[in-house]
């Protein structure tokens, strides 16, 4: 890796770690569901030049985008609700072992004994983060429902990564411009239909840091760290670039812990590392096959 790769990449997950703050802040000033149909709005308008049709893979694009641009974010943006920002950056981690399971079961992927030690390691982390007291973090604090929320963001998630690998008409950019448009449509439709008082809650935000945080979550989050992130993809193996995103968690739980005042108190650290320990062996083994069969595979959950 050279110099400026390394830079790109520690940026990259920099910008990841440090939205789990952002999108923090947004959700307690707006209802979540609605904040990520702002967000994904905006995504869709920058991205709209990229849009193709191709009419053989729209079906899968379509049920893709619900996945990876709609539920997903519904589920993830109303669990950081509940949630810390610290333990929601780690529950996230579950897209790897929910992925390697739906491979097994839908793409005939084989695994053995140690992704399967793997996988265990890191269900039974976010247990043991999931069980601990919501002492801190706001009375909107609800560790468990937060984190099954997210974790249910990070099925969904994976289950589109599933539909989507078959895909392969589309370029990545094109694909995050389907993915924006179907997600901004499927969110707005979920957030009047289930959360109320939007108009309230955006005439009583601070709109200084809506704006912010939109465009955070829209240009850095989305489009600026995706760039990058397939921008390294093209120039580095699997297996060096998928094992690092597990540094966006890492920091994703330094700026909770300053910034938030996340607690960080023993359970939270087993948790953390039974999770980091067994999705990172998951994902090296994972993209050690990929950098043979897939060298654009897309390892990890992103926010």
């Amino acid at each position: 890796m050279s110099a400026r790769e390394l830079a790109v990449l520690l940026a990259m997950c920099s910008i990841w770690g440090f939205h789990f703050v952002v999108m923090k802040f947004g959700v307690s000033e707006l209802p979540p569901i609605f904040y990520a149909a702002l967000r994904m709005t905006l995504v869709a308008a920058i991205m709209a030049p990229f849009l193709r049709w191709r009419a053989r893979e729209m079906r899968l694009i379509f049920l893709g985008g619900l996945c990876l641009g709609a539920f997903n974010y519904a589920f993830m943006f109303s669990g950081i609700k509940y949630a810390t920002a610290s333990s929601a950056a780690i529950a996230m981690e579950l897209y790897v072992p929910f992925a390697t399971i739906l491979s097994v079961i839908f793409l005939k992927d084989r695994i053995g004994i140690r992704r399967i030690i793997g996988i265990a390691f890191a269900f039974f982390g976010v247990a043991i983060i999931a069980l601990g007291k919501s002492d801190s973090g706001g009375p909107d604090t609800n560790i468990p429902l937060g984190v099954a929320l997210v974790a249910s963001g990070a099925l969904v998630e994976a289950a589109g990564a599933v539909l989507v690998k078959k895909a392969t008409a589309f370029k990545p950019h094109e694909l995050l411009a389907w993915f924006s448009l179907i997600g901004a449509s499927g969110l707005w439709a979920l957030t009047f239909s289930l959360e109320s008082g939007h108009g309230a809650a955006l005439a009583a935000s601070d709109k200084p840091l809506i704006i912010a945080a939109v465009l955070y979550s829209a240009i850095g989050g989305s489009i600026i760290a995706h760039t990058a992130y397939y921008w390294l993809l093209q120039r580095l193996p699997v297996s060096v670039v998928s094992p690092s995103i597990l540094l966006t968690t890492l920091i994703a739980v330094f700026f909770g812990v300053v910034l938030l005042g996340d607690p960080f108190g023993p359970r939270m650290i087993a948790g953390a590392a039974m999770v980091l320990a067994g999705v990172g062996f998951v994902l090296l083994r994972n993209s050690r096959k990929q950098d043979i069969k897939a060298p654009m595979h897309e390892p990890g959950a992103l926010p």
